[in-house]
């Protein structure tokens, strides 16, 4: 039982309550009231017995109706009245006094005789009133009530004390169904009130209770709601706090490249003059043979040294915000330009590199800053893992694999960029939180954590998407897609 009721909702178990406390409550009054209310209509009921009784018995003495020429016809009369007056009486009986046998012998009736001509019944006379509660075999009650006549002596107009003659008894049989029939009535009503009560109780439960569930989940909907709005402040003003932070590291990392492109610079005009210094020492002393070889190694020195100032120079011109904020790149040469940047590392490192580009793939409108930014990120990010995995297993192969094409689906077109490396790869506990800012797996001082996070916004920028997926000390693909037709 306890189980079938933890199953039902609340609103049932407030429908049961209700029925197990408004009836029993019901049942207790009305059992209280008809143990009140019965005693009281019986005693009513025997009240009436007692007043037709003595009525008829004192109009008998009063009127010598005995005396009368039809003393049976006259009683009779009075016995049609009384039982018309109160319907409740089921029987009156007059019994008159046989002064050869001294008992009452019965002269009026409202029930005929069973069989005309029998003997009439005889009673004994009583000289007062009695009353007496009897059932039939129906099990119904009935009073029955005897009250004598009685004749009292008069002398001088005065009623003489303790002097009176019993003429005869007045028999009253007064019936109690009328009570049975209003406890019925009555308990058929307190039904109808126990039902019409919790029915109404019910209804009225379920509508506040429906509102106020309908209140309570507006309510909650509304905190959700407000848990959003303040997840998304927020997460806006962490976007504005990196963004801060973008901007001044850009500054800082622009100004640092042209500090450096200064002495760079020096450099590269003092060895341009050493190697003209040698070259005339070599000539003017004939020893062109003994100086060749250092003449080689500053012409090793001064590629190297243009391969900086390269990598400096377009680094500086990347970071010039173009005239134009969008015009037509050519992405596979913008994925050549950024390579040739980091061919430094790339050959430090001793990584294979394969182009697997689209040679079809037409001219996309964007800002070239943008996909420089987005190619040079991701690619720095799988030198960084290449070489981290060099330091560790040193006859792996070390590949970084760059492809473009395009690609169709049914939401149109879209330029397809796959960055792919045999790095160290990235955890799956790291692979859902490598795109928040300033989330970074590399040491201490190597690495900021907003590379992937500037390249998803930008992908975001022109209505695309990026996506990133690795096994750890395998290898890592990071997949940019920009839908073709749009930025076309």
């Amino acid at each position: 039982m306890v189980k079938f009721v933890s199953h039902l909702d609340l609103r049932a178990k407030i429908s049961l309550i209700l029925v197990g406390v408004i009836l029993p409550t019901f049942l207790i009054v009305t059992i209280a009231q008809n143990k009140l209310t019965r005693p009281l209509l019986e005693e009513e009921i025997r009240q009436i017995g007692l007043t037709t009784a003595k009525t008829l018995a004192a109009e008998i003495a009063n009127s010598r109706l005995f005396s009368t020429p039809e003393p049976v016809q006259a009683i009779e009369n009075q016995i049609q009245e009384l039982l018309f007056s109160h319907p409740n009486i089921v029987r009156i009986d007059v019994f008159q006094k046989d002064h050869t046998t001294g008992l009452g012998k019965l002269i009026a009736s409202n029930m005929e005789e069973e069989e005309p001509g029998s003997q009439l019944p005889t009673a004994l006379l009583i000289d007062s009133t009695r009353s007496e509660f009897e059932t039939d075999e129906e099990g119904s009650g009935y009073w029955k009530v005897i009250a004598p006549i009685e004749h009292r002596v008069r002398e001088s107009g005065r009623e003489l004390r303790g002097q009176r003659k019993i003429l005869g008894n007045v028999h009253v049989t007064v019936t109690t169904k009328l009570i049975g029939r209003l406890m019925s009535a009555f308990w058929k009503i307190t039904a109808v009130a126990a039902a019409f009560s919790v029915v109404t109780l019910i209804l009225l439960l379920s509508y506040f209770l429906r509102k106020t569930i309908e209140n309570e989940r507006l309510l909650q909907r509304a905190k959700n709601q407000n848990i959003q709005l303040t997840e998304q402040l927020h997460e806006a003003q962490r976007q504005i706090m990196n963004t801060e932070k973008l901007a001044v590291m850009g500054q800082l990392t622009a100004s640092f490249a042209h500090e450096i492109g200064t002495p760079l610079n020096a450099i590269s005009g003092h060895l341009q003059l050493l190697q003209e210094e040698l070259g005339q020492v070599a000539r003017s002393n004939g020893q062109a043979t003994l100086i060749a070889g250092s003449f080689e190694r500053l012409q090793i020195i001064g590629g190297q040294l243009l391969k900086i100032e390269t990598v400096v120079k377009n680094f500086l011109q990347s970071t010039v915000k173009p005239a134009s904020q969008s015009q037509l790149v050519d992405i596979n040469r913008i994925i050549d330009k950024s390579i040739s940047i980091l061919q430094p590392r790339i050959d430090a490192t001793g990584i294979e590199v394969r182009r697997v580009f689209d040679r079809k793939i037409g001219p996309l409108r964007a800002v070239p800053l943008d996909m420089e930014q987005m190619i040079l990120n991701l690619l720095s990010n799988s030198l960084d893992s290449l070489k981290e995995k060099n330091k560790f297993k040193e006859k792996d192969q070390l590949l970084l694999e760059v492809s473009s094409k395009i690609e169709g689906s049914a939401d149109g077109q879209w330029a397809r960029i796959c960055i792919y490396d045999t790095g160290v790869g990235i955890s799956r506990a790291d692979l859902g939180n490598v795109l928040k800012p300033f989330f970074t797996t590399k040491p201490p001082g190597e690495g900021t954590g907003f590379g992937l996070t500037i390249c998803r916004q930008l992908a975001h920028k022109y209505g695309g998407f990026l996506e990133i997926d690795s096994r750890q000390d395998v290898w890592t693909r990071v997949v940019i897609k920009i839908p073709y037709s749009v930025v076309i």
